[in-house]
């Protein structure tokens, strides 16, 4: 159901320190004058967002950065371009002027550094590449302007900056890797590899298929968020089957949060097969503080029919008075609150079977797609994660034979691209999460780097952030390696319009930021009267009245990649970030025409 490869294991979710309980959305007070003394002394004008103009208001950020080996840049939604010209500012200042030689983004690891031979030499189309790193997100008109201007520095001999990424969603160019150093390097292991990928490829990582590979129905709900954050929920209902065969039927809820899925079950792995009587099914999450987005329903990838009714939701062991926004007895004539999908499938209310009244909902393949077979046919994650790692482990272990017969380089890279693989089929099998991998492949970029090597990380406010426990994020666990080493700059924006994903509609640049709400950081910020500013928040102590206020949580705006009618949570921004660059007014991010699939 997910469109993105993260499919985080149903568990016990700690509170993470972004973000706490909704009761402190509002700080008590109106922003004090001794308070926005202290907030315009401190904060750090800037005079634009765009490059190229030289860095004199920037060079007070020599305090900031030190001698700092990782600089962070967040971003406070997906579709900013005021933001994103703001970070291409930055690399600007930080390449020109505190040596900082690698970029990274929050791209897919192989397909990113395909645009480093643009950068360092001028091979290929920077649109083309761009788009073939598959997300919208980084196919604008800003990032492309960057681009253009990393290619030019390296070229004026004025410096150098590689550009890389860090993310690991997709695993097919990562296999074209692989199989390409093996066909060289030792053609014996080529067929037992390309066997094990070309299997992930035909069926769950289909290339060129995307990653949902075959077909399944779906009823799909959005559960009222407000009512659930930081709350147990536990969603159940009554199934009947007859002919699943292959596949399974069964209930789903996922929990996304402001840079992608939080949690899921779908009932994967204890699914409802064959011919069943009707029985009682459930399943429970923990939704995060941090939650944007429930989604919840009724699923069948798999031949046969599947009903479901007298479906019930519990928060925190209440019955959740539902009857406003769905029918989950199925009783009236539409299906009230859930929406059908799945190619070749029927979703429909049937009023010859229930369970619990006159109707139920049933789902029931119509017809195969061409060239599509029914989702049970694809591989088990956890079994292709095994036998992915497997190949990591064995290319380990002949490094040195490959080393001897290729390069240091080129065996090393081969073997990153094996566990990109692994780091995908991982995510998906619910053993690592997705901000691990992404730290583990910075932490490799700088091992592979000389020395001392300076790098700029690009990604979400919620990826860069020092966030720990076990929702842990990327800026969490590259704190815990390298301490004092990293300093991570969060952004937040006043007023303006960004580019999203709009529900039921795609991708549209008119989706307008909310104005401040009472008692937000951005509250303050735009009460200073500076359209523009970068603040220090290692400056802010509690045991000052004028900055105090920056050392407690209150409402902080975060939007990811899908527009959000609910903008702000709670965070404690001075735990997360070292810095926040403020902009308070700003406007969508321009999308390049696409020019390759385009994955979200």
């Amino acid at each position: 159901m997910g469109k993105r490869c993260s499919m985080m294991k149903t568990r016990e979710l700690a509170r993470s320190t972004l973000l706490v309980a909704a009761s402190s959305l509002a700080c008590g007070h109106d922003p004090q004058r001794e308070e926005l003394d202290w907030l315009r002394a401190n904060a750090i004008p800037l005079e634009t967002c765009e490059a190229g103009h030289g860095f004199t208001d920037l060079e007070p950020l020599a305090a900031l950065v030190g001698d700092a080996r990782i600089v962070s840049l967040g971003e406070c939604t997906h579709g900013t371009r005021e933001v994103f010209q703001m970070k291409h500012r930055l690399v600007e200042y930080l390449a020109s002027r505190r040596g900082f030689t690698i970029f990274s983004i929050e791209a897919n690891m192989p397909e990113a550094y395909r645009l480093n031979e643009y950068v360092l030499e001028g091979k290929g189309d920077p649109k083309q590449l761009i788009a073939g790193m598959y997300f919208w997100t980084w196919n604008t008109e800003e990032v492309l302007a960057m681009v253009e201007w990393m290619r030019e520095f390296n070229r004026s001999g004025k410096g150098r900056i590689e550009f890389t990424g860090f993310d690991m969603q997709t695993p097919d160019v990562a296999m074209d890797v692989v199989l390409d150093f093996l066909e060289t390097a030792d053609p014996q292991r080529v067929p037992g590899v390309k066997k094990t990928y070309g299997d992930l490829r035909n069926g769950r990582f289909r290339k060129g298929g995307g990653r949902q590979g075959g077909s399944f129905g779906v009823a799909t709900g959005s559960l009222p968020v407000e009512a659930a954050r930081g709350k147990h929920v536990r969603y159940g209902g009554w199934i009947k089957t007859e002919g699943v065969r292959p596949g399974y039927a069964g209930l789903w809820m996922r929990v996304d949060g402001p840079s992608g899925m939080l949690a899921i079950d779908n009932m994967q792995g204890r699914g409802i097969r064959g011919d069943t009587d009707w029985t009682q099914y459930a399943l429970e999450l923990d939704v995060p503080e941090e939650a944007v987005n429930i989604a919840f329903g009724a699923l069948h990838p798999g031949r046969g029919k599947a009903w479901f009714d007298d479906l019930k939701v519990e928060i925190d062991g209440k019955p959740f008075d539902a009857a406003d926004r769905f029918d989950l007895d199925f009783e009236g004539p539409n299906l009230k609150g859930f929406h059908p999908g799945g190619e070749a499938y029927t979703v429909a209310v049937d009023d010859r079977v229930a369970k619990v009244g006159r109707q139920s909902l049933r789902i029931e393949l119509t017809g195969v797609p061409a060239g599509k077979e029914p989702a049970d046919t694809r591989p088990d994650p956890a079994a292709a994660a095994k036998a992915c790692g497997e190949i990591v482990a064995q290319l380990e272990a002949s490094r040195d034979r490959y080393v001897g017969a290729s390069s240091e380089k080129a065996t090393d890279w081969a073997i990153q691209n094996a566990r990109v693989v692994h780091q995908c089929l991982r995510l998906e099998a619910n053993e690592v999460s997705r901000d691990e991998s992404m730290a583990t492949n910075v932490k490799w970029i700088l091992d592979h780097a000389p020395k001392e090597t300076k790098i700029v990380l690009w990604a979400h406010n919620g990826h860069v952030g020092r966030r720990k426990g076990l929702q842990g994020a990327m800026g969490g666990f590259l704190d815990e390696w390298y301490g004092k080493d990293q300093v991570v700059c969060g952004f937040a924006a006043g007023d303006g319009r960004y580019t999203a994903i709009v529900q039921d509609a795609g991708l549209h640049n008119d989706n307008r930021l909310q104005p401040p709400i009472k008692g937000s950081f951005e509250e303050y910020f735009r009460a200073s009267g500076r359209p523009r500013f970068i603040l220090d928040l290692r400056h802010a102590r509690q045991d000052d009245p004028a900055s105090a206020w920056l050392t407690r949580p209150h409402a902080f705006r975060s939007i990811g990649a899908i527009a959000m009618d609910g903008q702000f949570m709670s965070a404690d921004i001075r735990s997360l970030y070292d810095a926040i660059i403020y902009l308070d007014t700003t406007s969508a991010s321009r999308s390049l025409p696409q020019r390759a699939p385009q994955r979200f």
